[in-house]
Formats: structure tokens, sequence, C-alpha cells
């Protein structure tokens, strides 16, 4: 592992800014708790990588900052400042991986990374947003500890007080996000598909070529109503990583047809047009036929962790919905969701899919999925306004 820098510059309380990598990930495995402790060393690296790319760039504006008492780890956390991240459609300061023994050494961990955003003259932090989010997700958990690790969401210890410590240090939960097993039934609305739109599953390099008017998708579907925003052209790459992964373990364990869509034309047209060997069968794209114009997608995200393992892939994060606004009542979602779970699913043997970071206060996405699913686990984000110290 390259040592990007030696710089480890004391603060106080305890605390120290360091930018050498194997610090970083010596703190990490004391200190990071991993529900499935055989993952823990990889997890570890890929964030370290994340820290490695970061500091490697004078430009990026992060910080990690390390707490320690008697030679021992007590704390960690990171703070950035990344233009692809917004929360409510504006760029905001973020704070990553906060782990803390007690409440003092959580408030001089966040005391460096308050320090950290008002010297770039910005207002307000808000967290965890844990990068790479294909391994971190966002927010505390507080329920859910029994479900299975997925890749892509926030992760702890049950009995974890950094929440409370948070709230005592004038945090505020900000935006709660709900994640539902949706495996249940197929979505009465998406049964019969428009005629106007055409559903494809397409090969990676396909998916990459679409890119554009992917973020395009997007910029209008996303920024504008979540509270947090995907990540960008980061998080992009960060997708078509976890395909790229998945692809060279993913089996066809059946090219049958499903008999349940015999009747609609439009769903045997999607299956017949591609080349199941081929496809990324945890994408499922929505195309104008008029105008080949892309207008919905579903990305599910394979579920990483299993695939660390050495298990069978079978476990779907349905990371990102998205439907052109004027494309929206006309059950597209419905048939993506439909299309993407029980055909797919059929073909390539996935038995569990996980609709994740539901925002509360997204209604027509509460109304939507919530009726479809089953409750699995709950997190929460929080936000604190800094004031200008005199």
């Amino acid at each position: 592992m390259e040592l990007v820098s030696t710089k480890t510059e004391k603060l106080s309380s305890g605390v120290i800014e360091v930018r050498n990598l194997s610090q970083i990930e010596s703190a990490m495995l004391e200190m990071l708790w991993v529900p499935d402790e055989r993952l823990k060393p990889k997890i570890v690296s890929e964030i370290v990588s994340y820290f490695e790319t970061k500091f490697l760039n004078p430009k990026n504006k992060i910080k990690f900052f390390v707490a320690s008492q008697n030679k021992r780890t007590t704390g960690f956390v990171s703070c950035q400042i990344d233009d692809e991240y917004k929360s409510y459609g504006m760029k905001c300061p973020t704070f990553a991986w906060l782990r803390a023994q007690n409440l003092e050494t959580c408030k001089a961990l966040m005391s460096e990374c308050e320090r950290f955003v008002r010297e770039n003259k910005k207002k307000k932090l808000r967290g965890p947003i844990n990068y790479p989010k294909f391994i971190g997700g966002i927010g505390f958990q507080t329920e859910g500890f029994e479900a299975p690790m997925m890749s892509g969401l926030a992760f702890g210890k049950p009995e974890s007080k950094i929440l409370e410590y948070l709230q005592e240090l004038g945090y505020k939960k900000d935006s709660k996000y709900s994640c539902l097993d949706i495996f249940l039934k197929k979505w009465a609305k998406g049964k019969d598909l428009d005629e106007n739109i055409a559903v494809r599953f397409l090969p990676l390099d396909e998916i990459r070529d679409l890119k554009e008017q992917i973020m395009g998708l997007a910029s209008q579907s996303l920024y504008a109503v979540l509270a947090d925003a995907p990540g960008g052209r980061a998080r992009f790459e960060e997708m078509m990583d976890g395909y790229t992964q998945a692809s060279k373990v993913l089996k066809l364990v059946s090219e049958e047809f499903p008999q349940d869509y015999a009747d609609d034309p439009g769903f045997r047209e999607t299956w017949e047009s591609c080349d199941f060997k081929k496809i990324v069968p945890m994408a499922v794209f929505g195309f104008d036929r008029n105008t080949n114009e892309l207008v919905g997608v579903i990305m599910c995200q394979p579920n990483l962790f299993q695939l660390w393992n050495g298990e069978t892939l079978t476990h779907l994060n349905v990371d990102t919905a998205m439907i052109k606004k004027e494309y929206a009542g006309r059950g597209i979602f419905s048939a993506l969701s439909n299309i993407g779970m029980f055909l797919s699913s059929h073909a390539y043997g996935f038995n569990y899919y996980e609709g994740t970071t539901v925002w509360a206060n997204n209604d027509r996405a509460i109304k939507t999925i919530f009726p479809h699913g089953i409750p699995t686990r709950t997190h929460y984000v929080v936000q604190k306004r800094l004031l200008r110290k005199h």
C-alpha cells in the first residue's frame, strides 16, 4: 500500500489529523465493528483505497481524524467537501465513518470536523455519508440489525450511542430512510406494458454508452427530490464496477420465459430482444419507442458482500429508480419493477430484493413502494447548522 503522506498533525483533546494510509488502516482495523468479521479486512481495504485516491489530488478537501488515549484508538471520523454531494439540491459538507467510545471523544472529533467546515466558509455539516457509498451507505442504522449485510447500506452496532452523542452536541435528525424487502408480488399497475415504451436489458458497454442520458435523468429525477443525492459521476462508476465484479460470477440458471407473462407481448419482447448471456440483469431500462429517449431506469446493485465471502450472488440492492417527469403515472416504474425482478431473477437465481434508503418525506416513493414491501431497517442522517465562532 502506498503511503500518500506521512503527515500527522496533533490537534486538541487527543485528536490527530492523519494522512498516512497505514495509520488509517490500523485505526479502522482496531475499532471498526463489522457484523460479519470475514468481511472486515476487505471493507477496510476498500475504504483506505478511497482515501488514497482522494489524498493524491491536493484539490480534494478531505480530512481524517483519529482520537486515541494511552496508545489505543478511541475513535475516528472523516470529513469532506465534495461538489458531487448535494443535500436538498445544495452542496453540503459531510462527515463519515464516525466511531467514538464516549461522548467526550465524539465531541473532540466533531469539533475538528466543524473547524474544517468553518475554515472553508460553509455553514452546515451533514452525515454520516460513508464513502465509498457502495460499502458504507448513508445514515445511522437504528432498526433491522438482524437483516443480512447489504453493500451500499450503512451498518453499525445495535448498542451504539453515537447518534445520542451527536444529538447532545446539537445535531438534529434531518432525514429518515427506510429499507424494504420488496420481493413479494407483481405490481398490478405494471402488468400491461405501455405500448409506446420499450423495456430493455443491456450489456455493460451499452449501459456505459448511456452515461450522459442516465446522468441527465438523475439530475431531474433525484437532485430536485431527494435529501441526499446519489453521488454524481463517481457514483455511476461505482455502480459500473459492481456490475463488472458480478458479471464474473453470475450464471444463467434458466432460459425459460416465465409463463405468468406469456400473454403480454411487451414483456415477451423484452425477453426475446436481448441475449441473456451478455446483458446486465441488475439494471432495466425504459425507452420511448418514438424518440428512443431513455425515460426510466431501475439500477440495482449486487450485494458485493456475498461475492466477497465467496457465496452465490442472490441479493440485490434496489439502489436507484428514476422516471422522466413527463412519463410519471403511466405505470413505467411498476413495469420496470416487474420485468427487473421477475424476469432477471428467474433467469439468474436472485431471490432477495431490498428497496433501500427510501426517504420518509418522499411521498410519491412511500405511496408507490411501501404497499409492495416489508420494512427491514431504518437509518437516520443528521445535520447541524454551524454558527461562526468569534
